[in-house]
């Protein structure tokens, strides 16, 4: 089978939620056996010759950044993104394409690719998720944009009307699309992700580090407001001999201040992949919070599949189903304090460790199984 996949950026590195998706479902498609052509966006990035090891071919556009896009009735995310070379190349042939979000859909509808079986891989319901970020921005302007980009996505979402099959990420996504778009074939396909070196209990180094951990991408906004909340309400109700250790990329000024001046709080700035995998193995407790329902926290898939301690999560941070067996789930400021304060001294058992990993394959997070099953 070929098959052209439309990236809304470079796919390489792998370092964040819709990233990682998208470059381990080119592995898990090469090493399935199909063959693929790569479609992506290049801003700030340069070719990275590594995306050959998941791709067979692999073609880099230029996106339309900057004010004249902003004035369209369609999404900045999707204008910026209509560069007429990309529909060139998607015609040179009639293999299917998959469309990675609402980002790349900008020639979803176009006459010329009437009969062509089309996909799109929705990450999340983005109006909501743009909605979230208007929220949580201090900043007017960012405000405006925010929520003028939530309103422009709700109304152009209606372009999956023209796509053959859509795909999901979480079963609540799946029944929202459903519901909204009776027509199209609309499928949940869980994540992919790098199931590789996974720190189940048989393999699993011994001992564990004294620390509890938050990890994210620290330049965005939801994760900003995460350890805010955190430094603010929970380590000070915590003891001074627990460490929290904040892990992520490009922390501003600002965060690095704060944390500075907590003696029990550590920052990891811009780990490397073998640091991160590290800190995910050995965390006595994953605190993994969230003030933003929206898609699926892959940090959540790799704290329970890679990691070794609890993960105590808020209600906001379960995507479906079945997850709330595999967390301890507790909300307000009050009751994590001591929720921290109890499981740091009790780690969990091997037994539950297998089980855990067990389920959450059960429940599709499987790369190969995934497309067994599609």
């Amino acid at each position: 089978m070929k098959l052209h996949v439309v990236s809304f950026q470079v796919p390489y590195p792998p370092d964040y939620g819709g990233l990682i998706d998208v470059y381990y479902k080119l592995k898990a498609l090469k090493e399935a056996g199909c063959s693929v052509v790569l479609h992506t966006y290049r801003y700030g990035m340069e070719e990275q010759p590594a995306l050959l090891d998941v791709a067979d071919d692999v073609h880099y556009y230029e996106r339309f950044t900057g004010w004249r896009s902003m004035f369209s009735f369609l999404p900045y995310i999707v204008y910026s993104r209509r560069n007429r070379l990309l529909l060139k190349y998607l015609c040179a042939d009639d293999s299917p394409i998959l469309f990675e979000g609402l980002h790349t859909c900008y020639f979803l509808s176009h006459p010329l690719l009437k009969d062509r079986a089309k996909w799109v891989r929705m990450h999340n319901i983005e109006h909501d998720y743009y909605r979230f970020l208007g929220k949580s921005c201090s900043s007017w302007r960012e405000k405006c944009y925010y929520y003028l980009e939530a309103w422009k996505l709700k109304h152009y979402e209606r372009i999956l009307l023209h796509a053959d099959k859509v795909f999901a990420i979480t079963h609540a996504d799946a029944a929202c699309f459903i519901r909204k778009y009776p027509p199209v074939l609309t499928y949940c396909l869980p994540c992919f992700f790098d199931d590789t070196k996974v720190n189940r209990a048989t393999d699993a180094p011994v001992g564990m580090g004294n620390y509890v951990l938050y990890h994210g991408n620290l330049s965005v906004l939801e994760n900003i407001r995460v350890v805010d909340y955190i430094l603010e309400h929970l380590v000070p109700g915590i003891d001074v001999d627990i460490q929290v250790v904040i892990a992520g990329k490009n922390p501003d000024k600002c965060l690095q201040d704060k944390i500075s001046r907590l003696p029990n709080v550590v920052l990891v700035a811009n780990p490397s992949l073998e640091e991160m995998e590290g800190l995910i193995a050995l965390a006595r407790i994953h605190l993994l919070l969230t003030f933003q329902n929206t898609g699926i926290k892959l940090k959540l898939i790799y704290a329970l599949m890679k990691g070794r301690g609890h993960c105590l999560v808020n209600p906001m941070m379960i995507p479906d189903a079945g997850f709330e067996e595999l967390c301890t789930i507790v909300d307000g400021e009050e009751a994590q304090v001591a929720a921290i304060r109890e499981l740091y001294h009790v780690s969990p058992e091997p037994e539950a460790l297998e089980w855990r990993y067990q389920a959450l394959k059960e429940m599709g997070y499987d790369n190969r199984v995934t497309l067994i099953l599609r």
